[in-house]
């Protein structure tokens, strides 16, 4: 059975962040538009297969249930639960890595 992907409130808003800084970096709505659709649409593996990347390394404390991946040099982070997957964390990953 698929499991539900959901965008936690803080990763929305740093998907909307990350499109703000790519817009005005490459000056380009459809560009922009693309990438950021692009690592979107990417979590959507998750439903069937939440296990297919590595753990969060940068998760302190991680149980297990957190992992990471990067898309267009964004590290998205999601936590896997019985029935959901929340995307938790979406980073520039080129920035200094932050534990959390």
């Amino acid at each position: 059975m698929d499991k539900t992907i959901i965008w936690t409130h803080q990763a929305d808003a740093e998907l909307h962040e990350a499109f703000l800084d790519l817009l005005e970096q490459s000056e380009s709505v459809e560009i922009t538009t693309r990438i950021i659709t692009e690592i979107y649409e990417s979590t959507s593996i998750l439903a069937t297969n939440p296990e297919i990347y590595k753990l969060d390394t940068l998760k302190q404390n991680n149980k297990g249930n957190i992992r990471a991946y990067e898309k267009h040099s964004y590290r998205i982070s999601y936590l896997i639960e019985k029935e959901t997957v929340f995307i938790i964390r979406v980073r520039y990953a080129i920035k200094e890595p932050l534990e959390y």
